[in-house]
């Protein structure tokens, strides 16, 4: 959010000439200010190559991160360089048009990356609450609507003082400062911040709560995932499978796991990376929402212009700091990056460590097309779905081995002795 000259109520009505600049003082703003802002830049950029370029991060979850990515590389490439220049030549030197449209976008790049993350909250929540019909739940075209509503909302707040809605700009066009007419300070902040914030710790409380009492159902034993109609328990049991196609060797041990396990362990470990990234968020924001209001509402109280600079630029250090989270509380996010900065931003297969020795596969479209009451499940470090048919008491589930392009495909077939099988079992 924007905060310029504090000082506009004492100047004149008359431009004042610039002071004089302290040129030691603007060298050590401008390596600080300039470092932060390419970090914010390259950081952000890095994030969004790393999703584009790696199909197993292809998911709604990730599409929501690189929105939240494009919002704070907007912000940092193309706010907080005229912000720094401020700060350092010490008065406003781009016209009075210039700083309310650089004004309108600062608003808009900070309340979509707020928002962003309140929509990141409402994810992990069905994700971690819902694992098993996430995909059905949270699907890609809910998932765009999602995204148009957090741009459509921070148009809408951003855009009032461009119609009017600010106390009069002062005659010195070398000031451009932050709007303080109270009714517009009340609604963006209600807006941009205490309302997503709301949202954002109540999604996170009901995710810790949930997280909590799913890990001991699970590491008891207890894998269901609950419904109004129905109580599926899902197992995947891989015993000694023949071997065929291009020669892949049988497997002479059986590898047992829960789906559900699997998935649940992967929404919990995504809930924590966001988790951290929302903490961060409330650290940066918070200070800030709470200094503009009373400096609009109780004038008397305002804090100097020293602590509203620190707070502003706390704000802001927030667009800049997302990218290192992702790396350090997210092993698929640390290999991405590492692939993007090695330039090998190939769409490569996920090997089968990703899986427990093998990975699951879509099926062709021929067969997703016997069945029409089927089940979405993901399965490994990516939104990779496969699918079973609810309609008989034991499915049968088609095994597609990880091989390099070309090789031919093996299918386990159901029989009991060598299969890949998922039992459901109906509450009604």
């Amino acid at each position: 959010m924007v905060f310029l000259s504090g000082n506009a109520s004492d100047s004149s009505n008359c431009t004042q000439p610039p002071a004089p600049v302290n040129i030691s003082k603007a060298i050590l703003l401008g390596v600080i200010l300039g470092g932060l802002i390419l970090f914010g830049v390259l950081g952000n950029i890095l994030v969004i190559l790393s999703v584009a370029c790696h199909r197993h991060l292809h998911s709604v979850t990730h599409y929501y991160i690189v929105n939240l990515a494009v919002a704070d590389l907007l912000l940092t490439s193309t706010v907080l360089p005229f912000s720094a220049i401020f700060e350092v030549l010490g008065y406003w030197a781009f016209g009075r048009v210039f700083c309310n449209i650089w004004a309108a976008v600062d608003v808009l790049c900070c309340t979509a990356s707020i928002m962003g993350l309140c929509i990141i909250s409402i994810d992990r929540y069905i994700g971690v609450s819902y694992p098993l019909r996430y995909p059905t739940i949270v699907t890609q075209r809910r998932g765009l609507m999602a995204l148009l509503s957090v741009w459509a909302l921070s148009l809408v707040i951003s855009i009032g003082p461009l119609f009017g809605w600010r106390q009069p700009a002062p005659e010195d066009e070398t000031i451009c400062q932050i709007n303080e007419e109270p009714g517009y300070v009340l609604f963006s902040a209600l807006g941009s911040f205490y309302l997503p914030l709301t949202i954002i710790l109540v999604m996170y409380c009901r995710v810790y709560v949930v997280a909590k009492r799913e890990s001991r159902g699970l590491k008891s034993g207890l894998k269901t995932d609950k419904s109004d109609s129905e109580q599926v328990t899902l197992r995947i049991h891989r015993k000694n499978a023949p071997a065929g196609g291009s020669g892949v060797a049988s497997a002479k041990t059986k590898t047992h796991f829960s789906v559900r396990l699997l998935k649940f362990s992967r929404e919990k470990k995504a809930a924590k990376t966001l988790g951290i990234v929302v903490g961060c968020f409330v650290l940066c924001w918070l200070p800030f929402f709470l200094v503009m209001p009373i400096g609009s509402f109780f004038p008397d109280f305002k804090p100097s212009e020293t602590v509203f600079k620190i707070v502003f630029w706390l704000g802001y250090l927030n667009s800049c700091i997302n990218p290192i989270i992702y790396p350090c509380s997210s092993q698929e996010f640390k290999k991405a990056f590492q692939n993007v900065l090695r330039i090998q931003c190939l769409r490569r297969r996920q090997s089968s460590k990703h899986a427990l020795g093998y990975t699951l596969h879509p099926p062709s479209q021929a067969l997703e097309g016997q069945h029409k009451d089927m089940v979405r499940i993901p399965v490994g470090s990516g939104e990779t779905f496969y699918r079973i048919s609810k309609t008989d008491g034991v499915c049968e589930w088609k095994f597609f081995s990880s091989m390099p392009r070309g090789s031919a495909r093996i299918t386990v077939s159901k029989d009991q002795s060598s299969c890949t099988t998922a039992r459901v079992r109906s509450s009604g």
